[in-house]
C-alpha cells in the first residue's frame, strides 16, 4: 500500500520527470541497504539540494512487502527501489543532476548500496493523461522502445493523441485505472552524465498506472479486453523496453515545493 498520496494531488502538467530505478549491490541484503537508504542516502540527497529551487520535487518508491506472485509471475522483480527528481524543465534537470552527481556524501552513500551497472536512470518530459484522484494503493512503471519503422517522435505522439482514445474504448482496462501518466523520454542531457545512481540511458516510452488494489492491476493486463483492444494497438507503435518495469508499493514524497 502507498503510504503517502501527497503526490496524487501535487500537479504534473508541464514538468520533466529524471527517475531513477536502483538494484541494490549483491553483497547487501535487502534489509541493510534499505536501511543504508533510508538513514543516509536519501539524507545526503536532502541535504544537498534543501537550497536547491530548480528541483520542484522528490519521491522515493519501494516495492510492496509482499508481491502477489500473479503479479511477480507477468513483471518479474528486477528493481529494489526507484527515486524520482522532478524539474519544470529538461535544462533544470540536468544541472542539477549533475550537481547530485559531483556530491562526495551522495556518491559515498550510492557507492555503499547501488549495482551502478543494473540500475538506469533517464530523463522524460510529463503528460498525465488520467490524472491520480488520490486513489491509487498500487503503482506501475513499465517502459518501452519505439515499435520497428516508427521514429521516436511519430510513436510518441501516436501514444499521446491515440492510444489513450483506443484505451477508452476498453472500460474493463480505463476504468480500474486511478492513474495514468506518460513519460516522453529524450537524450539524457549531457551535463547530467555522472553516473552517481545508475546507467544514463534514453528509455523513449515510460507508463506510469496507477490502482486501488492488486486484484484490478492482475485482471487489467489478463482480461479479454486487454487482448483484443489495448494490447494490439500497443503493438503497432511500441515494444517493451528490456527488462524496465516497477511495481510501487509505497510512495513517499520527501521534497515538494511550489
Amino acid at each position: 500500500m502507498m503510504t503517502d498520496a501527497a503526490l496524487s494531488v501535487l500537479p504534473q502538467d508541464g514538468l520533466w520527470r529524471v527517475t531513477a530505478l536502483i538494484r541494490w549491490r549483491a553483497v547487501r541484503d535487502a534489509t541493510t541497504a534499505d536501511v543504508q537508504m533510508d538513514d543516509v542516502l536519501v539524507p545526503a540527497i536532502v541535504d544537498a539540494l534543501k537550497d536547491e529551487p530548480r528541483l520542484v520535487r522528490l519521491v522515493v518508491d519501494r516495492p510492496p512487502a509482499v508481491l502477489d506472485p500473479a503479479i511477480a509471475g507477468m513483471f518479474p522483480p528486477l528493481f529494489d527501489a526507484m527515486i524520482e527528481f522532478w524539474f519544470a524543465n529538461a535544462v533544470d534537470a540536468g544541472a542539477v543532476m549533475a550537481r547530485i552527481g559531483g556530491n562526495d556524501a551522495v556518491r559515498a552513500a550510492a557507492d555503499a548500496v547501488i549495482d551502478r551497472a543494473h540500475s538506469v536512470v533517464w530523463l522524460a518530459q510529463v503528460f498525465p493523461i488520467k490524472p491520480e484522484q488520490g486513489q491509487s494503493r498500487v503503482k506501475f512503471l513499465a517502459g518501452g522502445d519505439a515499435a520497428d519503422g516508427w521514429a521516436i517522435g511519430d510513436a510518441q505522439a501516436y501514444w499521446r493523441d491515440v492510444h489513450p482514445a483506443v484505451a477508452r474504448t476498453a472500460p474493463s482496462v480505463w476504468t480500474p485505472l486511478t492513474r495514468y501518466v506518460q513519460f516522453h523520454g529524450g537524450p539524457a542531457p549531457m551535463e547530467a552524465l555522472a553516473d552517481v545512481f545508475g546507467t544514463w540511458r534514453q528509455v523513449p516510452m515510460c507508463a506510469e498506472m496507477g490502482f486501488a488494489d492488486e486484484h484490478d492491476f492482475i485482471s487489467n493486463y489478463s482480461n479479454e479486453e486487454y487482448r483484443k483492444i489495448v494490447r494490439p494497438d500497443e503493438e503497432k507503435f511500441s515494444r517493451p523496453g528490456e527488462a524496465l518495469s516497477f511495481v510501487s508499493g509505497a510512495e513517499r514524497v520527501i521534497l515538494a515545493r511550489n
